[in-house]
């Protein structure tokens, strides 16, 4: 077992693989039990995937940043039942919305916080069960519409008038194939999402991604040369270092008083890391005046 790698690898997800699939051949490739990745990507979709391994998983529950950016055409004219070119097409429309429509429309009804109705193949679970499994048994499903946010949702100036790029920033949760329905929808006919990439997850990009091939061929000791710390994703947490003392306290499961620090903690620290010299020792919480370790690093 090769269990002393802990960090980030930043994935590019080509087309046609899903994000289980990767997963597993990490796995497979460092031999290692824990990996997870941020944020599911569907088969047809490609682009950023960000691999937590080893102590890493320990810090995807605490990652406040969980905003998004893609890149998506959507080829007007039809409606898929899977809202992407993979499914049957249920509806069709003549009709081809002009630039000056999807700008106006875009900026009108998908901006900020909006409410989407999730796709019937998605992996959201209806009474326990994913709902891609119930829609490929035909079964009649209901999804409720979820809150989500659109930061950013800019077209580009379409080539041809079957096709309009985006340029899309959102939160966490956001269908893109959900989003190319209801603009289509909204403009007066019909869409689907085509050629998704996502280009930015938390802090990773797209231009520092290395694909899964490339990593397979690489060595256990270079892939750990790719990997990022674990603190990767959690650049907007206040980071401390403390003396070996008080960090071993911590790692008991101890709270440490902040008055015996000269850390100038406040409120506004709710979550904090906690290191000894280099070595991270835990996500913790600040509580009345002290810290509260949440989760221990075992580095």
């Amino acid at each position: 077992m090769v269990e002393h790698i802990n960090g980030w690898l930043n994935i590019y997800k080509q087309k046609g693989l899903s994000s289980f699939f990767i997963s597993k051949a990490l796995k497979k490739k460092l031999k290692i039990k824990k990996i997870g990745h941020l944020g599911t990507l569907d088969p047809l979709a490609e682009g950023v995937l960000p691999i937590a391994i080893g102590e890493a998983t320990k810090s995807i529950a605490f990652i406040t940043n969980n905003n998004k950016r893609y890149s998506f055409k959507i080829k007007w004219g039809e409606e898929k039942d899977t809202c992407d070119e993979e499914g049957k097409t249920v509806y069709k429309s003549k009709e081809r919305p002009t630039y000056k429509n999807i700008i106006t429309v875009t900026r009108e009804f998908f901006n900020g916080t909006i409410s989407q109705i999730p796709p019937k193949y998605s992996a959201i679970k209806v009474n326990g069960v994913r709902a891609y499994k119930l829609a490929r048994n035909n079964l009649e499903i209901t999804l409720n519409p979820r809150k989500v946010k659109i930061l950013k949702l800019k077209p580009d100036k379409p080539a041809n008038n079957n096709f309009c790029k985006f340029d899309l920033k959102c939160g966490s949760g956001t269908y893109v194939r959900s989003l190319a329905r209801d603009i289509s929808r909204r403009l007066g006919t019909y869409g689907y999402a085509y050629e998704i990439i996502r280009t930015e997850n938390n802090a990773f990009n797209i231009k520092n991604s290395i694909s899964l091939d490339s990593i397979l061929n690489l060595s256990v000791e270079d892939i750990k040369k790719k990997v990022l710390p674990i603190e990767f994703v959690l650049s907007d947490t206040r980071i401390i270092i403390l003396e070996k003392k008080y960090s071993e306290m911590l790692k008991n499961g101890m709270m440490v008083n902040c008055k015996l620090l000269n850390n100038k903690l406040t409120s506004k620290n709710k979550l904090i890391l906690v290191k000894d010299n280099t070595r991270l020792v835990c996500i913790a919480n600040l509580e009345k005046e002290h810290i509260v370790p949440r989760r221990n690093f075992n580095l």
